[in-house]
This record gives structure tokens, C-alpha cells and sequence, in this order.
């Protein structure tokens, strides 16, 4: 018969057959490039099955098929030989399902620890009453007034902040929500965290050598008493991942465009039971209620290239009115080179981004432009990425730049 016919006969594909044939395990008869294959190989074929039912690896199915091939297979000597292997086989199983009892005891006790967690009802974070004297009017400069206060812990969970000039905002779930809401069609929040799996190996690389060096700086820095600022989180959120190292007596304030991302990202943080202020503010507009000259250290992990993509203004000019001159900025940015296809497509992807968007030279140099002085440092490329988000103008072949950067005024 061909080998189309015995496979269809035991139920595999022809390249299995090819294969068995490859390994010695079949040995059909050979007419030029023709396979010939008779009853013996049929049979053959009906008891490798079986040897794969028992778990055989290919090189004990090819001592068992010798021990076969060279015997009527009834001599005592070769009967026990066949013994000793199907002895050795089921110690060898039972020592695996040993393993996998314990393996799946393992998995079960995971799967009960993080059911607690998820869902566990830790205490909940509302807004410092450090952080009130941070709020300001973004029209008119003056310290903002909290109403209707809530207040646990010594936090504020619900209430109104306003000024006398007429500004309103809200503190809704622990969050400061301004009700500046992105009304464009190109960006969505990511509560999937799709953009951390996503990305490709390449980048993934370059990403944690980013988080080693923005975390290792940011521990050397004096942080305690001070005042450390993340923005755009909606892309890669940064102090998340590395929450429960960082520095207590300091104040964080985690801004996004989207409340429902920083409500998020604000219930895990409460699962983990930290001692922590953090200001979580909510607002998409281009002056938040935030005093001037108030941050000590701004964080900026790839947060650049998401303010670049959906707005005109460049992040460190977006940014800066909230430093103090004695300011840090730590962060991690990638893009492209300059004469590249793929910045180029950026626009087409993102309608409403810069016209530095994605271009590290153009982004970088926006610093010194703005007064400050900037340190960059490359550490990865990538020459391929997966065809998502931000990526999608990524030409293949084309380098993906990821930088590290340290920037403070001049």
C-alpha cells in the first residue's frame, strides 16, 4: 500500500509515517523514491500505538521493535527482556505521577491562595490629607477647598474640591476626578494589561533593563518627605511593579487620563496592604490641580511616547510647571531613528500625535529646548515587534529604539 493509505488506515498524517520511516521504526520496502508498505508495516504501526499509549520515548520504541525484529518474540530470554523494559516503564510512570500528584497539589493550593486575593476586601485608599495641600486651581492659582468630605484613615474618600473662582473637581472612590475626559477615537484604557504581554521578546528585554535602571536610581535618590510624580500609566505604570519596595514616608501622585484605569491599578495596590500616600488623579487636560513647583522626582516609563502620540505638547513641556528646580526626571522612552519608514507611519496610526512622535532624537531634544539638561542612555533595540498598539508603525527590520534617561534643569 502508499503511505497515504496506511496513515489514513492507522489514523495519522503521512509526515508521522515519514517520520517513524526516518527513525527506523517502519521499514517499508523502497522502489526508487517510492515507499511500499505491506501488512508487517500495518502492524507495526498498530503496535508503536500502543507503545506511545505507554509513554515509550522514540529510542525505547526502537529497542523494543530490535528485540521484535530479531525473535518470534516468545524465546524466555526475549520475553524477559521485554519484561525487564515494561517493569523499568511502569517504575518510571509511577515516579512521574508521584510527580505530577505534587505538581498538582501545588497548582491547587496556588489557585486557592490567589482566590483569596482576588477576592479579598482590603482597606481602602482615599486621597492623603498630606496631599490637600498639593490641590490647586489650575485657572486661577489657589489652593483648592475640600466640601462634603469623607473622611476614613486619614484620607479623603468622597468629596468636593473647589475654588472660589469657580472650578469644581470631585473625589469619587479615594480618586480626584476633574471630568477632563479623552474624546478622541485612537486610544482605549488597557484594563487587560494586553501592552505588557503583547510586545515581543525583544522588547521585553529591553523593558526590564529599563525597570532596573529607573528603579536602582530612584532608591539612591533621597526620596523620603519628598513628592514622586507618574503620569500616563495607562501605557506602563511603572512604581506598580515595584510597589512594595519603594520609599514610605513619601508622597506619589499617579496621574491618567482615564479614572477607571487609576481605579484599577488603586484596588490591587489596596490588595497588597501597604502603608502608602498616594494621590491618584484622574484628568486629560493640559493643566492639572496641582500646585506649581511642587514635585521632587518626575517618572517618566515610556509615559513620553504616550503623551506624544495623543497630544502636541511634548511630555517634559507638558510637565514641567510641576517640578521644583531642583527636580529629577528618571525615565525610559523608545522610538525610532529620524529618517526611518516606520516614524514616518506614526501619523497614520495616530492622527493627533506630534510631529515628534516616535522620534527619539526629536523627543530627547525637546529637553534641552525646554531648559534641562538630558542624559540618555540606549539599551536595547529591537528589530521586530508584534503588529499592536503603538507597534503597528513598526517597520520590520527597522530599529526600535529603547532608551534609559536622566534629565534636571540646567
Amino acid at each position: 500500500m502508499k503511505i497515504g493509505e496506511l496513515a489514513k488506515a492507522c489514523g495519522v498524517s503521512k509526515d508521522t509515517i515519514r517520520y517513524y520511516v526516518e527513525k527506523g521504526l517502519l521499514i517499508p520496502f523502497k522502489k526508487g523514491a517510492q515507499m511500499d508498505f505491506t501488512d508487517r508495516e500495518y502492524e507495526d504501526m498498530q503496535f508503536i500505538q500502543k507503545m506511545k499509549q505507554m509513554q515509550f520515548s522514540i529510542r525505547e520504541m526502537q529497542a523494543i521493535l530490535t528485540l521484535r525484529r530479531m525473535s518470534n518474540f516468545i524465546e524466555p530470554d526475549t520475553i524477559q527482556a521485554y519484561e525487564d523494559i515494561l517493569n523499568q516503564k511502569k517504575t518510571d510512570l509511577s515516579e512521574e505521577i508521584t510527580l505530577l500528584q505534587q505538581a498538582y497539589d501545588t497548582v491547587d493550593q496556588e489557585l486557592v491562595k490567589y482566590a483569596s486575593l482576588k477576592n479579598s476586601k482590603a482597606k481602602a485608599m482615599g486621597v492623603p490629607l498630606t496631599a490637600l495641600s498639593c490641590l490647586y486651581c489650575p485657572h486661577c492659582g489657589r489652593q483648592l477647598m475640600v466640601q462634603n468630605a469623607q473622611i476614613s484613615n486619614n484620607c479623603v474618600d468622597e468629596g468636593d474640591l473647589i475654588c472660589s473662582c469657580g472650578y469644581h473637581a470631585q473625589i469619587t472612590g479615594g480618586i480626584v476626578d476633574t471630568g477632563n475626559r479623552y474624546t478622541g477615537n485612537y486610544d482605549r484604557p488597557d484594563l487587560k494589561r494586553g501592552l505588557y504581554r503583547d510586545v515581543g521578546e525583544e522588547f521585553v528585554t529591553g523593558f526590564q533593563k529599563s525597570s532596573d535602571l529607573v528603579y536602582n536610581r530612584l532608591t539612591e535618590l533621597d526620596t523620603k518627605g519628598k513628592i514622586v510624580m507618574e503620569t500616563n500609566i495607562n501605557g506602563y505604570f511603572f512604581l506598580y511593579n515595584c510597589i512594595q519596595n519603594v520609599e514610605r514616608d513619601c508622597l506619589y501622585i499617579i496621574t491618567d487620563r482615564y479614572p477607571e484605569m487609576l481605579r484599577m491599578y488603586k484596588q490591587l495596590i489596596e490588595t497588597l496592604e501597604l502603608d502608602l500616600n498616594i494621590l491618584f488623579l484622574a484628568d486629560d487636560s493640559d493643566h492639572f490641580p496641582i500646585k506649581d513647583g511642587c514635585v521632587d522626582v518626575l517618572l517618566d516609563f515610556y509615559g513620553s511616547n504616550e503623551q506624544v502620540i495623543y497630544k502636541q505638547r511634548s511630555f517634559i513641556q507638558e510637565y514641567r510647571r510641576y517640578l521644583k528646580d531642583t527636580a529629577v526626571i528618571l525615565g525610559a522612552l523608545f522610538g525610532f531613528e529620524g529618517n526611518s519608514v516606520s516614524v514616518h507611519q506614526v501619523s497614520k496610526y495616530y492622527p493627533e500625535c506630534s510631529p515628534i512622535a516616535m522620534d527619539m532624537k526629536k523627543m530627547l531634544h525637546t529637553y534641552e529646548e525646554s531648559g534641562y539638561m538630558v542624559q540618555p542612555m540606549e539599551v536595547a533595540v529591537s528589530l521586530k515587534t508584534y503588529n499592536k498598539y503603538s507597534f503597528a508603525c513598526h517597520q520590520d527590520g527597522e530599529k526600535l529604539l529603547q532608551y534609559y534617561y536622566e534629565a534636571w534643569k540646567k
